[in-house]
Order: structure tokens, then sequence, then C-alpha cells
């Protein structure tokens, strides 16, 4: 054999080696990949606001949980927060433990804490134990309502807790709401 083939055997052979090499770190790269969890939470809302006494402010809201990662989450529960100042009263598509219509309930999410505090929900969906990839669960068309008698000041905050993040997924966003109200008399 001449010179000339053996430099070009060796240099293909370094070469197959060198792609082994990356080819066995993409490898390793996806394998780490393949157990990567992800999901992000945030609510969507809109808002009506009452500029007279009689009539009753209203926020509409659903929060998301979207798992955009490629494992599923499993026994999923919300806490939904209100801040102690809120002068809102939150109502949605729950039932408490004791309720017997919570199996009849499609969509809905059960309360699991104390109902006698308004400040605090925690909720688990009623008829879902797992979010596979791709697919959102929703605590979707809840209401928040107040009447507008003197300033007021409130926010919502919301956490996902499931097996795979037990020390929770807060939501990118809260819903702040802040008024003054006017009796329109002249000062």
């Amino acid at each position: 054999m001449n010179s000339g083939s053996i430099d070009i055997e060796s240099k293909l052979m370094e070469y197959h080696q060198s792609t082994q090499f990356h080819l066995n770190e993409l490898k390793e790269a996806l394998l780490q990949r393949v157990h990567r969890l992800d999901c992000i939470t945030y609510f969507t809302y809109a808002l009506h606001l009452a500029h007279d006494a009689t009539e009753e402010s209203f926020c509409l809201g659903s929060f998301h949980i979207q798992n955009i990662g490629n494992q599923p989450l499993t026994n999923p529960f919300i806490h939904i927060i209100l801040s102690q100042d809120a002068p809102f009263s939150l109502h949605g598509k729950f039932v408490n433990t004791q309720t017997s219509l919570s199996t009849r309930l499609t969509g809905g999410w059960e309360r699991m804490n104390d109902r006698s505090n308004r400040f605090e929900f925690h909720l688990r969906p009623i008829d879902k134990t797992s979010i596979q990839p791709g697919e959102t669960l929703l605590f979707s068309n809840f209401q928040l309502d107040w009447q507008p008698s003197n300033s007021y000041f409130g926010s919502m905050a919301g956490i996902l807790f499931c097996d795979q993040y037990p020390d929770g997924v807060a939501a990118l966003n809260s819903i702040n709401i802040n008024g003054t109200f006017s009796t329109g008399e002249e000062v």
C-alpha cells in the first residue's frame, strides 16, 4: 500500500471516531431531555368595572395549566390566593368535599381546604388525575365580584402543585385590580 491510501484511511478512521463521539454526546443530551418536565401556568381575564354604587363590578377569568414538557404531570391541584385586603368574592365551578354534586360536575374542581377561608382556595380537578404532554387543564370561568362603594385594591395569585412539582409552580401573572370610587359630589 502506498502512503496516500494509508493517510486517507487514517483520516477516515479519525472522522469516524469524531462522528461517533459527537453522536454519543447528542444521544446523551437527548436522553437528559427525555425526562424534562415543563409547565406554565397563567391567568386570562376580563373586567367589568362599575362606576355606580348600585352596580357590581366583576372579573371573569380562567387559570391555565399547560404541560409543555414531554412527561405527564400527575395529581395536579392548585392554590388560588386572594390578598387579605381584597374586597372580592370568588365563585366558580368548584364544590366542597362534602357535596354529593361533585361526581356530576364535569370540568369541575373540588375544594380541599376549609370553606370558611375566603382568601385561599385549594382546588383539585374532579375528573382529571394527570395532564398529558401538550395538554392544557383549566380552572375556567371563575368570577370575582365586589361592590365599589370605597376605593379598593386586591390581587389574585395562583400556584400549581403536582407530584413532579411538590414545591409548586407560580403563575406567570397575577390579577391585580384597584380603583377609586367617587360619589360624584363636588368638594
